[in-house]
This record gives C-alpha cells, sequence and structure tokens, in this order.
C-alpha cells in the first residue's frame, strides 16, 4: 500500500446468494484518481462497490481504508472515509429527497466545489417527493447532491450519469476532478463515455475475474 492509497482491498472474494462473482479482487484507489469500473451487465459491478463500501458482499480479503482495517472503523468514521451511490436501493424508495439530502449531512465542512455542484445539481421543487416517485434523472441529481453533500474522501458510484443530460453530466465531470484535486478518489460504474477523458484507470469485470488497464 502506498502513502496515498485512500481504500485497498487485497485477495478479495466477492459473493452474492452463495455464488462466487468475482475472485481474487486486489485493488486501490489512490488519491487524486478517477477510475471506471466497466463489465457486462449482471457482472457485479454493483455488487463489487457495495463490497468496497464495507457494507456486505465480501467474503474474504482484507478492506483497509488509509492504514486502518475496515473491522476496526466505526460506521460513523466509515461515513466520512466513503460514500456509496447505487442506482438500485429499494429501500430508500419510501423517503423523501430532502431526508435523503438530510441523512448525508454529516461533513463539518463542505468545500465551495460541491457547494457549487449541489447548488447546480439540485432540484429544490422535488424535495418534498419520494424517491420512489421520481424520474431517474431526478433520483440520480438527489443522489449526486447527497454524495456531494457527504464529502468523504472516497466515492463509490453507481451509473452517475442515468437520466441526466449533456449539462448535467459536464457538472459531474468538473465536479468529481475538483474532488480529486482536493485529495479525493473515484470509482464510478459507467456506460458514459465522455467520463472516460477524466479517468486515470480501468477496471474491468470479465469471467469473475478483475484486471486493470491505465488509460492516460
Amino acid at each position: 500500500m502506498t502513502n496515498s492509497s485512500l481504500l485497498q482491498l487485497t485477495d478479495g472474494v466477492i459473493t452474492r446468494s452463495d455464488e462466487t462473482l468475482i475472485s481474487q479482487v486486489n485493488i486501490s484507489l489512490e488519491a487524486g484518481e478517477v477510475v471506471l469500473l466497466t463489465g457486462p451487465n449482471g457482472s457485479g459491478k454493483s455488487t463489487l462497490l457495495t463490497a468496497l463500501a464495507g457494507e456486505k458482499f465480501l467474503a474474504s480479503g482484507s478492506l483497509v481504508f488509509g492504514t486502518t482495517e475496515r473491522s476496526q472503523i466505526s460506521l460513523k468514521e466509515m461515513a466520512k472515509k466513503r460514500s456509496l451511490m447505487l442506482q438500485q436501493d429499494e429501500a430508500i424508495d419510501q423517503l423523501q429527497a430532502q431526508d435523503v439530502l438530510e441523512l448525508a449531512d454529516i461533513s463539518a465542512s463542505i468545500p465551495a466545489y460541491a457547494k457549487e455542484f449541489i447548488s447546480k445539481i439540485s432540484d429544490n421543487e422535488n424535495r418534498d417527493k419520494t424517491l420512489g416517485s421520481l424520474s431517474i434523472g431526478q433520483r440520480t441529481r438527489v443522489f449526486l447532491a447527497a454524495i456531494a453533500t457527504q464529502n468523504s474522501q472516497v466515492m463509490l458510484l453507481d451509473e452517475p450519469t442515468a437520466g441526466l443530460d449533456s449539462e448535467a453530466i459536464a457538472l459531474l465531470s468538473d465536479y468529481l476532478v475538483a474532488h480529486t484535486q482536493a485529495g479525493g478518489a473515484v470509482l464510478l460504474a459507467t456506460h458514459e463515455n465522455s467520463l472516460r477523458n477524466i479517468a486515470i484507470k480501468e477496471l474491468a469485470i470479465a469471467e469473475k475475474r478483475l484486471t486493470a488497464r491505465n488509460l492516460s
């Protein structure tokens, strides 16, 4: 592990419903990196992101944030170290958008670049609506505003451009670059080609294996 590593998984095995989806997973996310996660539908991208967040699906392996093992970090501290955005999360469909934003508001201070992004990506007209009643794009905007509000070091994002127009995607791209320039790291699963321009590395899932290649 390097001194700039914010998250590292060594010899990970990712499982769901007792089925091994990915084995021999070795990932290190460094400060200043935007990394793409790619693979066919059903290959385990969302499951891997959830495992890296330290929530579930990690059957074995060593998950470390900074220099501290996941098992030694409290839930409150974990929220500062990483945030997770999933497109499919039925557990929160009944929450209002405002509730999601309030739950994410744990940061002692939000940097100016994040405040600007929140103000531009937020849709104030939908704050009193439940997530389950929103369109895909509206739901994505709520999730992105919550991620920026949480302001964690590592951001794990599942299809963060879903339902967004080109203007909103450009805002997101600028925000992610600013976050990494401030010392954060981003791992995102996406089919949006424009975000490849800001990524320095790609992690690809194929045949239950994860391979890495540099993009720049």
